[in-house]
């Protein structure tokens, strides 16, 4: 760790908080946790219900195997007690109306033996494959009911009883369900319970080691809030997604840190439009320039930024800009010659903020001083939540072949969770051909087992006209991220790879990495 300059510019630092920041900045490098697991999965629903979720724990038998299990749903599947995984949750989108979050956390009351998760129990093994897929997986997200659960894999395969259903392995039988979302509600005499609805699906459970968060906060002075997207590898096990940019080495000690790939703020309320702030890290380094004052400290099992430690949140651009802070380690942004008030952790006892919306320029006379424009606060909670990007409506639209060009793809997610691709493409003799096929969605993937042509269709015509259909092949899609994908097919026996990138977007359905 770099010691501190001597002289610090006015617009970084806040000079009172300086020595609590470079201690907290190392206690937090020297106590670094023993190696933990951090992983995402999603799965889709018919309808086009999506499940997503985040595991968190430490393999410590040393097994190869993530294992947590209350005793009381280890004796209903036979399987011995546990206490591996720290966090966990699950979030139910689009299956039952309003979304529905499930939580598990290890630091509250017993964590894993108390009673009220006597329903819980995690299992996945450690070779980097789906969630689900081989007998010995699962995980039983079941809270006390009255209540919604979610039940996926083997592990686990009466648990989906009460709906007539036995869950089998994920991904190896498209019409057998390994997966199940069942609510519940007591009655007389317990333990009877009343089915109030159920649910299951056969798609994979695409796993990733790419932890992606959504955050957001409101309750600024006045009126401001925001809203915004990080992602990033915990790639050394200390259960931190971390980064910081060359302000943060340079003046304060930080360590660099290289495990954010990709950070957006979308700030609202301070101009007519909204103002997004993006760090891309995928496309450069933390020490490029455009990242100087970019800092991001995130705990992979938290769901509230910038509330314990040394966690928090920075992406501030070059000014003129306006920024967003949140945390007391990032409270230096904030210098006493910018403003009186520095920045405390959410959820402190005074209710003193914990973050700020600021809006600065450079000043004319003085060269690298900035004058204040505006300034909001906030003591409000940032809700922090796990998100992993998956196909959704916010990847329909028109996309278009990088190289060479002249081909196009028009992928449209529908409102049952299908996804309808069109692919606008040439034949051999240099005709156009348009391709159809309707895919299933796989985490970040579109698959599609059969490719059509169509032939002999008549446009407005006044007698019925039987259009022929003819299966030619299959294809895949793989996004990389909101605005690039891989197509893969297989046409007439020919495989092809092609590269192809975002052309169009609907209104109102944003795509956000």
């Amino acid at each position: 760790m770099n010691s501190t300059r001597d002289v610090l510019p006015t617009c970084l630092i806040r000079r009172s908080l300086l020595a609590a920041c470079m201690a907290a900045a190392s206690l937090a490098t020297s106590q670094a946790l023993a190696e933990s697991v951090s992983i995402q999965f999603s799965q889709s629903y018919p309808g086009g219900g999506t499940v997503t979720g985040l595991i968190v724990g430490e393999d410590l038998d040393g097994d190869g195997r993530l294992y947590s299990m209350n005793p009381f749903i280890g004796d209903a599947v036979g399987q011995p007690p546990g206490d591996e995984v720290s966090y966990a949750s699950v979030r139910i989108d689009g299956v039952l109306g309003e979304p529905v979050v499930i939580v598990f956390d290890a630091s509250v009351g017993e964590g894993i033996n108390d009673p009220a998760n006597s329903f819980f129990g995690f299992a996945y093994n450690l070779d980097g494959g789906p969630l689900g897929d081989d007998l010995d997986e699962g995980v039983s997200f079941g809270p006390l009911a009255p209540s919604t659960s979610y039940f996926a894999g083997p592990l686990f395969a009466g648990a989906a009883a009460p709906i007539g259903a036995s869950l089998g392995p994920c991904g190896q039988d498209e019409s057998a369900p390994c997966s199940a979302v069942i609510t519940l509600n007591p009655v007389d005499p317990f333990p009877n319970f009343e089915l109030l609805f159920g649910t299951t699906s056969a798609a994979p459970i695409v796993t990733t080691e790419l932890l992606r968060y959504t955050f957001e906060q409101s309750g600024f002075d006045d009126g401001a809030s925001i809203t915004g997207t990080i992602s990033g590898r915990d790639l050394d096990g200390d259960g931190r997604i971390y980064s910081a940019g060359a302000a943060w080495q340079n003046f304060l000690g930080f360590p660099a840190g290289d495990e954010v790939a990709y950070a957006t703020v979308t700030i609202r309320g301070v101009a007519p439009q909204a103002i997004t702030n993006v760090v891309d890290l995928t496309a450069g380094d933390i020490s490029d320039p455009a990242n100087f004052f970019f800092a991001a400290d995130i705990n992979v099992a938290g769901s509230q930024l910038g509330d314990e430690g040394t966690e928090g949140l920075t992406i501030g651009p070059f000014s003129p800009s306006t920024s967003y802070v949140v945390g007391e380690a990032f409270s230096p942004f904030i210098s006493p010659s910018i403003a009186p008030q520095g920045l405390a952790n959410c959820g402190n006892a005074d209710g003193a903020p914990c973050a700020a919306v600021v809006t600065l320029t450079p000043n004319p006379d003085v060269p690298s001083s900035v004058d204040l424009q505006a300034i909001q606060y906030s003591a409000e909670p940032a809700s922090l939540s796990a998100a992993p990007l998956v196909v959704d409506g916010g990847f329909s639209g028109h996309w278009f072949k990088k190289t060479p060009s002249g081909e196009g793809v028009i992928v449209q997610v529908i409102n049952d969770g299908r996804v309808l691709v069109y692919w606008l493409t040439y034949g051999d003799d240099g005709s156009q051909r348009w391709l159809w096929a309707v895919g299933r969605r796989d985490g970040l993937k579109v698959s599609a087992d059969n490719v059509y042509v169509t032939d002999n269709g008549v446009f407005n015509s006044e007698v019925p006209v039987i259009v022929d259909i003819e299966p030619v092949g299959e294809l895949e899609i793989e996004f990389l991220d909101c605005d690039n994908a891989v197509l893969r097919t297989v046409i007439d026996g020919f495989p092809q790879t092609t590269e192809i990138g975002r052309l169009t977007g609907l209104s109102s359905l944003e795509c956000v990495r």
